[in-house]
């Protein structure tokens, strides 16, 4: 089986046990709809791509804890990106804007990875999740695959929902990118930490 495989399937299992993982999701979810709601357009949008790779930064963190079989707490896991919070924002500012290009996104989500789980500078976790990818292309590339999947997927659900479609698009577009980043931060744990697949 692809790592790339084992690294989504470990991302789902630990989303299944400990799936309070995902509350900091909330905030980036509540925010989008107070920037649709008020109209501010592109700005609105900005912020909230970058609110939601800081609610990412808190979800990897989360999975520190799980691949080091550690407890899993989110208010130790805010109080640790907190502590790096002026990195965590510049390197999330970053990351949006590799974001917009749609074709740098994986290095997007492997810049958050790599900033929490190595404790990188901002543009240092750039230039690790560029050479990342390189060495790790077709690992990499599956897990875009699989993004994509779930993205046509939460745009057909989006789309056949009249009234309340893109509340639900964004909440399970918003699901998925997590999902994939945490796959994306497993793969980078199995690749550089020695982390194993579970059997």
């Amino acid at each position: 089986m692809s790592i790339a495989i084992d690294s989504f399937s470990y991302a789902l299992d630990a989303i299944s046990r400990y799936p309070k993982i995902l509350l900091p999701l909330i905030v980036p979810f509540a925010v989008n709809l107070f920037m649709v709601a008020a109209k501010l357009g592109v700005i609105g949008s900005l912020t909230s791509s970058l609110i939601s790779f800081i609610a990412f930064a808190v979800i990897v963190q989360c999975l520190m804890f799980i691949v080091e079989e550690k407890p899993v707490s989110l208010k130790y896991a805010w109080k640790i990106v907190y502590g790096r919070l002026d990195d965590i924002i510049i390197t999330s500012l970053l990351a949006t804007l590799l974001a917009l290009t749609v074709i740098l996104i994986p290095a997007a989500l492997f810049t958050i990875v790599i900033a929490v789980i190595d404790k990188e500078k901002p543009v240092r976790s750039i230039l690790k999740s560029f050479m990342f990818i390189i060495n790790n292309l077709k690992e990499v590339v599956v897990l875009v695959l699989i993004a994509i999947i779930l993205a046509a997927l939460t745009a057909a659900l989006g789309a056949i929902i009249p009234w309340f479609g893109m509340i639900i698009y964004y909440a399970f577009s918003l699901l998925a990118s997590t999902m994939v980043c945490l796959a994306m931060a497993v793969l980078y744990c199995f690749r550089t930490k020695g982390l194993t697949a579970k059997k």
